[in-house]
């Protein structure tokens, strides 16, 4: 039910949707001077969220915690690797669909991997290894993908239930304790936007481990002519918003 209702949430989450709900009341009313309020109203939302120096100043905000963050020296069994990083897995190019900048998530996985710093990895609850409703899943070929990089196939773990932060970590855990891993030998992945949210869903089920974000945003030195609304940045704003009311939503409920 969560997860449903979470899905329908963030469409009434996105500025885009906004701006459509204030003109189509505002056609809809008779009150003239309450038409044109809604109208002006939808106008300076446009503008707002079309603006792209203040979502470059506010995904700044919401990072700046982790700019200074450095490569872990201390070693992990495990890195865990929030899922959302793809939509699906092509079997014809043999690779994942990545979603924007999320692609880091894994990529860093790699990185700490190949650096000796993480001894497996484990991916939770993304699209490129869930399981249809048919029962199949891109699992293996996933697997493939990752060993193409160097990683052996007993060092790769998939959790392949998890539908939201909370499962991420309900099931990793799972899996972890299955496997007789401590919470002080792992480290979690996931965008900094992402990981306040991820280590509070980890730590509410006592799991306490050790954070490393990827997709920081450095302080933006907007130039005069990026003022002029865009409309690419109006969609731009999806992720952000996103996290924000989910860090709102975790906190109300306790999850």
């Amino acid at each position: 039910m969560f997860f449903v209702v979470s899905k329908i949430l963030k469409v009434f989450l996105l500025p885009f949707t906004w701006i459509l709900l204030l003109l189509v009341v505002s056609h809809f009313l008779r009150d003239k001077k309450w038409r044109r309020g809604l109208f002006i109203s939808a106008i300076a939302l446009l503008l707002l969220f079309t603006n792209k120096p203040l979502l470059q100043w506010s995904q700044y905000m919401t990072t700046r915690h982790y700019s200074h963050q450095k490569l872990p020296k201390h070693y992990y069994n495990v890195a865990i690797v929030m899922g959302g990083f793809s939509d699906s897995f092509d079997t014809a190019t043999m690779q994942p669909n990545y979603i924007e900048n999320r692609g880091n998530r894994l990529w860093e996985a790699i990185h700490l991997y190949e650096s000796g710093v993480a001894e497996k990895i484990l991916v939770t609850g993304d699209a490129s290894i869930s399981i249809d409703r048919d029962g199949k899943s891109t699992a293996d070929a996933f697997k493939t993908y990752l060993s193409d990089f160097g990683i052996h196939d007993d060092d790769i773990i998939l959790e392949q239930h998890a539908r939201n932060t909370t499962e991420n970590a309900t099931y990793s855990i799972a899996i972890l304790d299955s496997l007789g891993v401590k919470s002080d030998s792992c480290i979690l992945i996931t965008s900094a936007s992402h990981l306040r949210r991820s280590l509070q869903s980890f730590a509410a089920q006592g799991w306490k481990i050790d954070g490393y974000a990827v997709t920081i945003y450095p302080k933006p030195h907007p130039k005069a002519y990026q003022f002029i609304p865009q409309w690419k940045v109006l969609t731009d704003w999806k992720e952000l918003i996103n996290e924000w009311a989910g860090n709102i939503v975790y906190k109300i409920t306790g999850k």
